[in-house]
């Protein structure tokens, strides 16, 4: 086979002839018109240790001699394999243009004079069937945010192990990583120019950490202030109640009265504006509020409060919020005191609730459904009436028993109002938010379906504790599957990522559940005279209550009460009568008035 003379020259080690017309050129760029490889080279200096073994279209070029030999054309001339030959291969640092991409197309350039000395390799990239990714530039804005939620996600979910587990390294570990992500979010905040809308996401989120993490209230007013003004001008309404709410909530932590008042304020601006939506959320925040303060006056405002949204729902026809307003009507009843004509009155809107749950929207939420029942229960253990306590046990344990798969890990569910409403409302993470049908709803929070099953539990032990020597000691029996049902569901922390104040609460309030089924417990022990398991759960209630950060006051003198009967019970009379003569249990008369005494 005759191949051409250039070809010919590269297979035997010899330069290809130069042509007269091309100009003596120094460039490194070869195009090969015998290969299918095309090589573009760039002169720059690599280290001279970096080498790669050459392609063959590259071999027989970078390997040139000075005084070639002639050529003589032999027919058996046949294509070597190939030399290894290593040539410097590319700088890491270095990027190549992409080699997927088509190169323009020369002809092959050679010197029309022959050089005397050996040329110097030239370095070549080589060719990579997997394109060389291109750099774009670095947008620190959005580096910083994606840290701060990875430094806050991470020890939110450090904040389950940090009462448990080598505490004090926890907290120190949980403390740094929550300071790293509130550096991220305020050096975003102060040193870039954001979108409107984006500097409002972001000082809410920023608030909304200080207000949970910290104790720097001043500063998270200071930006919910500034970002309240913001939404104004840009008219983010939904963003605006949302910072407002939050606001409410930072400024009842240092002045309640001056919390409530500002949420005054914001309650008629939305009512001013016709969002019901809004209106319904802060004055469900208004209540909250109210409930946590002692005096009565503010809890007749929480009834007032609850009035004004049960009419709003009433005439809007929400009927979700309206069963919502009647069941936390009945709670705060309940709360209020135990007399018949408040039991009355909570039996009363429960039956309310209970009317309106047969809808299709106050059907799906389970949570309301549970609360109905135990709320109804409480109200017939407040009467002491046996009879109707085991019905109503039993219609209580049926909702527990039911499907919970639309119970969500923290306990929170969604309650929609009428469709209205919705120009304001978002898609974001809101307490006004959109559900999945694109209705307005407001997020509410309450305890874990866990939580809730281990307080059921409790309720049933009571409801049956009048016969449980004459019922196969079934109620003792559920004191104690309540108290192994927490130990075997304790809180994990893949269930749910949440602070560590909001880790404590519910840690505290499974503790002090935890704390009463022993309670009960030890009564229906003493009822049947077995004193020394009495003694032994009396003293593993006196070890839970004494670690109890937050624990009822009551429950220490029904300890000590608990202490008296069993050393009355055992025959150590004199140790019973010593604790029953303490100041705690003695009886104070309430001094009487003169208007009494002249009477």
């Amino acid at each position: 086979m005759d191949y051409p003379p250039g070809m010919m020259n590269a297979m035997n080690g010899m330069p290809p002839p130069r042509r007269p017309n091309d100009p003596n050129r120094s460039s490194p760029n070869y195009a090969n018109q015998y290969s299918s490889a095309d090589y573009r080279i760039r002169q720059m200096g690599f280290p001279p240790s970096d080498y790669r073994p050459a392609p063959y279209a590259a071999m027989n070029i970078m390997n040139q001699q000075t005084h070639p030999t002639p050529f003589r054309p032999s027919p058996t001339a046949q294509r070597p394999s190939g030399v290894a030959v290593l040539i410097p291969g590319p700088s890491p640092s270095h990027s190549f243009r992409n080699p997927s991409l088509p190169l323009p197309s020369r002809p092959p350039t050679h010197s029309t004079q022959r050089s005397t000395s050996t040329p110097t390799p030239v370095p070549r990239p080589i060719a990579s069937a997997h394109p060389v990714p291109q750099s774009y530039p670095i947008d620190y804005q959005l580096l910083l945010l994606s840290l701060a939620e990875d430094y806050l996600a991470t020890a939110h979910g450090q904040a389950f192990d940090a009462n448990f587990k080598d505490r004090e390294n926890s907290l120190q570990l949980y403390y740094k990583l929550v300071a790293a992500g509130l550096a991220c979010m305020e050096a975003v905040m102060k040193r870039f120019k954001l979108q409107p809308q984006m500097e409002a996401n972001l000082r809410l989120r920023y608030a909304s950490v200080l207000y949970e993490e910290t104790e720097n209230m001043m500063e998270a007013e200071q930006c919910l202030s500034d970002g309240i003004k913001l939404c104004d001008r840009y008219r983010f309404f939904d963003l605006k109640y949302n910072m407002e709410h939050l606001l409410a909530q930072v400024l009842f932590k240092g002045s309640p009265r001056a919390s409530l008042k500002f949420l005054d304020g914001v309650i008629k601006d939305a009512e001013a504006y016709q969002h019901a939506a809004w209106l319904y959320a802060l004055r469900f925040l208004k209540v909250s509020l109210l409930l946590q303060l002692s005096s009565h006056q503010d809890t007749l405002s929480a009834f007032t409060q609850l009035r004004c949204i049960s009419a709003r729902a009433d005439q809007a026809s929400d009927k979700a919020v309206l069963a919502v307003a009647s069941v936390l009507e009945a709670l705060v009843h309940l709360r209020q005191s135990s007399s018949a004509e408040t039991i009355e009155q909570a039996q009363r809107a429960i039956a309310l609730a209970r009317s309106l749950q047969h809808g299709s929207v106050t059907g799906q939420l389970a949570q309301l459904a549970v609360l109905t029942n135990i709320l109804d229960l409480s109200c017939s253990l407040q009467q002491f009436d046996p009879v109707q306590s085991v019905i109503k046990m039993q219609a209580m344990q049926a909702s527990l028993e039911s499907p919970h798969d639309g119970w969500s890990a923290d306990g929170s569910f969604l309650v929609a109002v009428s469709s209205q409403n919705a120009s304001q409302t978002s898609n974001g993470n809101g307490v006004v938010r959109k559900d999945s049908k694109g209705l307005p709803s407001i997020l509410f929070s309450w305890a874990p379906w866990t939580d809730v099953y281990a307080l059921g539990y409790l309720l049933s032990s009571l409801s049956i504790a009048h016969r449980n020597t004459s019922d196969g000691l079934r109620s003792e029996q559920m004191l104690k599957e309540g108290i192994r049902y927490l130990d075997r569901n304790p809180v994990k922390a893949d269930s749910v990522l949440e602070s560590i104040s909001a880790t404590a609460s519910r840690n505290t309030w499974r503790r002090t559940l935890e704390c009463f089924l022993r309670l009960h417990l030890v009564f229906a022990l003493c009822t049947r005279t077995a004193w020394a398991p009495a003694q032994e759960q009396l003293q593993k209630l006196s070890e839970n209550t004494t670690s109890a950060p937050d624990k009822p006051d009551i429950l220490d003198r029904l300890i000590l009460y608990l202490d008296g009967i069993i050393n009355q019970g055992t025959g150590h009379l004199s140790t019973a009568l010593s604790i029953f003569q303490r100041p705690c249990f003695s009886i104070t008369t309430k001094p009487t008035s003169p208007a009494h005494t002249d009477l």
